[in-house]
Formats: structure tokens, C-alpha cells, sequence
């Protein structure tokens, strides 16, 4: 299955690009294409948390995937 993955703020920087897509077996989840990705973009490996949406909805690493799922990657916001 093909998934979409949009990268944000300083994810974007590391990764050097603001998306791509990724084919993945049928049956994914999320801890799977983040391990996928991880191999892809080692810079990421330094991230200590990444927040991730599927379809605009905050999942969990054990979320499925679906073919054609829009995947958003952010890095932790603060401030005040």
C-alpha cells in the first residue's frame, strides 16, 4: 500500500523534503512506516518526539494504516 507523508517545521529541514510517499505491506501500522522512515532519514533518529497525524486525527504507534493515508509528521511545539 502507498502512503502519503508530509513532513513539518524542522522534521521538514532534516529530511530535506516536505513529502513523499512510501509503499508499505498491507497490514502497517504506524510504528512500521516510523521504523521505515528512520532507516530512510537517520537525521530523525535525534528527534526525541515526533507528534503524528493520519488523515488531520493524532494517532498512537499501533494505529493501522490504510492505503492512500495522508501521514503528517510534526515535531513538539512549546512556548508561551
Amino acid at each position: 500500500m502507498k502512503i502519503r507523508i508530509k513532513y513539518y517545521a524542522s522534521l521538514r529541514e532534516l529530511v530535506g523534503t516536505p513529502s513523499e510517499e512510501l509503499n508499505l505491506e498491507d497490514g502497517s501500522k504506524i510504528e512500521d512506516l516510523m521504523r521505515k522512515i528512520m532507516e530512510i532519514h537517520k537525521p530523525l533518529k535525534e528527534v526525541k518526539r515526533i507528534l503524528i497525524a493520519v488523515n488531520e486525527d493524532y494517532v498512537e504507534m499501533n494505529e493501522n494504516l490504510r492505503d492512500g493515508d495522508l501521514v503528517a509528521l510534526f515535531p513538539p511545539v512549546s512556548g508561551g
